[in-house]
């Protein structure tokens, strides 16, 4: 029975099967893991975050005591302490979003396309989210950078802190899935360089995801979307994330666009207008009006979110089973609470707290719009 408790764990590699198969690759980057026996070794697309393991030895060189591994044939032997080492091999791809086969369709998911505008609270896990379900396309858009304060709300960590948010959810996404193409932005919507958009978007696969914190760049973003007759959503939070509210335009389908059906929004909602940077400058947080929210509550909102983005980057798909497009209208608000204490006077609309609404309607404001049954921006480029 000792034996059978002290019995050593075996070592084991893991490694792409296009690794396994390139030629050119001449050292190891991962990690090793202690208490498993594992290597893992990194991708070539996220080699630089991983641990130098070891050499690749070519097939006359004599083998290493510490690991390594030995190309024989045109193919790699691993070893450590000289003992060869046991291989299990991967597709990249395939291997990591498997669990998502019968759900969604994964080689239309790896053709999608996302243009994240805001990498804060919301556009970091809308972008991570969108990595998971396969979307292998995505361009961020933000000029922070992250800081301490953001973290209790933010995807990212404490080793990310002082960098761009946009660099930061980069490198979230490439662990996700290092295939990935990831283009970042240091700056605001209305900056987006024109040369970018042109060679990133791609009409019926691409979706502009609004993330800021003020409507007027979700009204510049939707305008940009329709140019390239792309779809749009907007996710925006009431103060102190007590409500959400988003808003999406799929081109095609005669909708009112953002600005048609909700202006700036000064008449319509709590939606904070606030500038964020306001945080990192106040000396005392709790003299700050606009309070964002707890994560919790900024996720139940985004996720909302994240699912029909889901629904409306597989709208053309006919064999695609819709989750909530069928049943939200273009202009839903999702309920964190509905005591004012928490929320303020606002929310006493809402019933009960986590109330969804699917009866809010909105419709051209401008009459030249609404006599057409199509925006203004639609007919200006179509």
């Amino acid at each position: 029975m000792d034996n059978f408790f002290n019995d050593e764990i075996e070592k084991e590699v893991f490694i792409s099967r296009e690794q396994l198969e390139d030629k050119t690759m001449s050292q190891l980057y991962g990690k090793y893991f202690e208490d498993t026996k594992i290597y893992n070794i990194f991708p070539e697309q996220i080699q630089e975050q991983g641990d130098f393991l070891g050499n690749i030895l070519d097939e006359n060189d004599e083998i290493d005591e510490a690991f390594c591994a030995k190309r024989v044939d045109g193919k790699l032997h691993f070893y450590c302490d000289k003992k060869e080492l046991k291989v299990s091999s991967y597709d990249l791809y395939q291997n990591i979003f498997s669990r998502n086969s019968g759900i969604l369709e994964t080689s239309m998911m790896q053709e999608k396309r996302a243009v994240i505008l805001g990498c804060g609270s919301v556009g970091s896990l809308v972008a991570l989210e969108l990595a998971r379900s396969g979307v292998s396309h995505f361009l961020l858009c933000d000029a922070d950078i992250l800081e301490y304060h953001n973290l209790c709300r933010h995807q990212c960590g404490i080793e990310d802190v002082g960098d761009l948010k946009v660099n930061a959810v980069k490198r979230k996404i490439k662990n996700i899935n290092p295939q990935a193409e990831v283009i970042c932005f240091e700056g605001i919507v209305q900056n987006l360089p024109k040369d970018i958009l042109d060679q990133f978007c791609i009409e019926k696969e691409t979706i502009f995801v609004g993330c800021a914190d003020n409507r007027s760049a979700d009204v510049y973003a939707n305008r940009i979307s329709i140019y390239y007759k792309a779809a749009f959503i907007s996710i925006g939070f009431w103060e102190r994330a007590a409500a959400g509210e988003i808003f999406y335009h799929i081109p095609s389908l005669q909708q009112p666009c953002y600005e048609c059906a909700l202006g700036h929004g000064s008449t319509v909602s709590s939606r904070s207008i606030g500038n964020h940077h306001v945080y990192s400058n106040e000396e005392d947080l709790e003299k700050v009006k606009f309070e964002p929210g707890i994560s919790v509550d900024i996720n139940f909102v985004t996720t909302i979110g994240i699912k029909l983005i889901i629904d409306i980057l597989n709208y053309y798909d006919t064999n695609y089973i819709p989750r909530l497009l069928n049943h939200l209208k273009q202009y839903t608000i999702v309920c964190n609470t509905n005591n004012k204490e928490l929320g303020g006077d606002m929310v006493e609309i809402f019933s009960y707290p986590l109330q969804v609404s699917t009866s809010l309607i909105v419709g051209f404001s401008n009459g030249e719009c609404k006599k057409n049954g199509k925006c203004k921006y639609e007919m200006e480029n179509s």
